[in-house]
């Protein structure tokens, strides 16, 4: 399947839209509760001789009851297709909650299962790639997998077929600490998966998390921990624009933000998208120089980037989705760098960072700090 035909089903997925639903009834009854329902098809059915909840291109999801700490557990059942199936967690709304879910497509490899929050609707998968977000998993097709999600402070273990965590979370990014659950199974190849099995509750004694974080590369020297960011415009301001307005950010509202402990700031937890453009922020850094200098910016983005030194355009790239070859995923690191010719005095540095799906990020740093001040 080309990913040009993938792209719409996953936009869907990751933007919580759901454009199948309108003919279903609003709630449906499994496991003991009544479920509220957001996808092209969802209903109970027998499967593998066994009751069970079919569930294809969407969501379902319990509003009634406030998880925080806990355990999630249950069987389900699919196809080898290409899909996205898991649970959600401490959902304070539709667009705000924890997330894992396996790639029904890609048995044993790295990437099998993602955790990744999902902040004003937006999914970040791009900014958390690292050993303590995914992990290789050997899924059963056409059988019944035992999921078992236990769930303590800021940390979760998830299992998989396992009495060990199959992926260990050191570090849960949402700050919903409870809320609802609710799982999920979408794909564009009409992937129905099956659930059985489920039940929620809270810790018993002496139960709790037991993984270990995996050791992660170190951050880069000179890492920028605070960046100033703006609300959102449409990418088309600054598409074409080589030079910017002195008055481009005047009208704009601006907020700070913290990166997240990979170094990287997840824009998303500040800004929702427009819905109808790509859509874009403004980083703003002053930087004060001595006297004129070089400077090198290390930085990571995502999805596509514009970077302006006293309005003039320094560097524009694009990392989004499979925009390099079809098997560019466009995760976030530091693996880009451009050098900032600096005047003495103040240098003003734009960031135009727009986003598509995916994770909408921003992160920089610059080693070499003498002589010059960093404001933001």
């Amino acid at each position: 399947m080309s990913n040009i035909r993938l792209l719409p089903f996953i936009l869907i997925s990751f933007l919580g839209v759901n454009a199948y639903a309108q003919d279903l009834p609003q709630t449906l009854s499994f496991a003991g509760h009544q479920w509220r329902i957001a996808a092209r098809s969802a209903a109970i059915e027998t499967h593998l001789g066994r009751e069970a909840l079919a569930l294809s291109g969407g969501r379902v999801r319990l509003d009634d009851i406030d998880f925080g700490n806990g355990v999630i557990e249950f069987d389900v059942a699919y196809p080898e297709r290409v899909g996205f199936i898991g649970p959600m967690w401490r959902a304070s709304d539709d667009a705000h909650y924890e997330e894992i879910y396996f790639r029904s497509h890609l048995n044993n490899k790295p990437d099998t299962v993602q955790y990744t929050p999902v902040e004003n609707g937006n999914s970040a998968w791009q900014i958390f790639s690292d050993e303590n977000a995914i992990a290789a998993l050997a899924q059963k097709y056409g059988a019944w997998n035992h999921v078992r999600l236990v769930v303590e402070g800021d940390k979760a273990d998830f299992y998989f077929n396992s009495d060990t965590p199959a992926l260990h979370i050191p570090d849960l990014k949402s700050s919903n600490i409870s809320g609802s659950i609710g799982l999920r199974a979408s794909g564009p190849e009409e992937l129905t998966a099956y659930f059985s099995n489920f039940t929620f509750r809270p810790l018993r004694d002496n139960e709790g998390v037991v993984g270990e974080a995996k050791p992660t590369p170190p951050l880069p020297e000179g890492l920028i921990s605070r960046w100033n960011v703006s609300s959102v415009f449409p990418e088309s301001d600054v598409s074409e624009t080589l030079k910017l307005p002195k008055d481009v950010a005047s009208d704009l509202n601006w907020t700070p933000l913290d990166v997240e402990t990979n170094g990287i700031a997840n824009i998303s937890k500040i800004r929702t998208r427009l819905p109808d453009s790509d859509s874009t922020v403004f980083i703003h850094m002053n930087i004060r120089a001595k006297k004129k200098m070089m400077k090198n910016l290390q930085f990571g983005y995502s999805d596509r980037v514009r970077i302006y030194l006293n309005g003039k355009r320094v560097y524009a790239g694009d990392a989004g989705w499979t925009v390099r070859d079809y098997r560019f995923l466009g995760t976030v690191g530091f693996f880009d760098s451009v050098g900032l010719d600096l005047k003495k005095g103040d240098n003003e540095v734009l960031v135009a960072v727009s986003e598509t799906f995916g994770g909408w990020a921003w992160a920089g740093a610059i080693e070499d700090q003498a002589g010059i001040k960093i404001e933001n």
